[in-house]
């Protein structure tokens, strides 16, 4: 919400979905089979302009590196916004080792998940040979327009209300080329950022987890272990970040989600 405020967004206009009520329980919200029930409050509000799911990949309620199986979770997605006229954005992140490859093919699990997509988006650091870092936000597929250029980007923080403070996405200078071109800048072994693993995995797993919103377990696992982490280092994250663990008592899957902030 913060970040939605900064960036002077009506906040009577968003909506947080933080579960489901089944005969009056509440149970956590799973995108991989609770799309109807989403379907129909959307239909509810009215007007539904703009779906953001993160992560994209807990709509599959299969093997999320298959195609086949990417393909069938993500049809209702598609059906859903052409019922409501929507845009539905999904957010992913990049596998390791892909490095000089597309960056449409570099998206963790099947390649299914760009191939859906109408339009592909990509955010990179990239470490120049120099050690110099730029954030290069960049069109990697477009099926309704351009498919290449971008944007320089950078952070900051600023603070919203006494207290509150948010991420700002500075937009910089327009930068022309390929995706793969642009976050492709050479780097070399003394430059380039050395990422300790046990920081790597709180990182991702901080990016995967909303403190407001249980997220399957399992999508959690299958997004980092696609990274190049281990389970063990992804339970070592879990615990580092405090996450609170739930199972749901009717699909017997376990469900996280951070604690609130302090």
């Amino acid at each position: 919400l913060p970040r939605l405020m900064v960036s002077g967004a009506n906040r009577l206009n968003c909506f947080f979905i933080d579960g489901r009520r089944d005969g009056g329980i509440k149970l956590p919200f799973d995108p991989a089979t609770d799309l109807r029930e989403l379907k129909e409050k959307a239909i509810e509000i009215g007007n539904v302009k703009l779906i953001i799911i993160d992560p994209i990949v807990s709509v599959i309620a299969g093997d999320s590196h298959k195609n086949s199986e990417v393909r069938r979770g993500l049809q209702p997605v598609v059906d859903l916004a052409n019922i409501l006229g929507a845009a539905v954005l999904g957010i992913s992140h990049f596998s390791k080792g892909g490095a000089g490859s597309d960056p449409a093919s570099r998206v963790v699990g099947s390649i299914a998940f760009a191939a859906v997509a109408r339009v592909v988006l990509v955010a990179a650091k990239v470490i120049s040979a120099l050690g110099e870092v730029t954030h290069i936000f960049a069109r990697s597929k477009s099926n309704i327009g351009p498919d290449d250029g971008g944007f320089n980007y950078a952070i900051e923080q600023v603070e919203v209300e006494s207290g509150i403070v948010a991420s700002q996405v500075v937009w910089g200078e327009e930068v022309h080329g390929s995706a793969l071109d642009l976050i492709s800048a050479p780097q070399t072994q003394s430059t380039a950022e050395k990422t300790n693993k046990k920081n790597e995995a709180v990182e991702l797993l901080r990016a995967l987890l909303v403190s407001d919103c249980w997220t399957p377990a399992k999508s959690c696992y299958d997004s980092m272990m696609a990274s190049g982490l281990t389970k063990k280092q992804i339970w070592n994250a879990s615990q580092k970040l405090g996450v609170i663990i739930q199972k749901n008592s009717m699909s017997g899957g376990w469900y996280w989600r951070l604690p609130p902030p302090a």
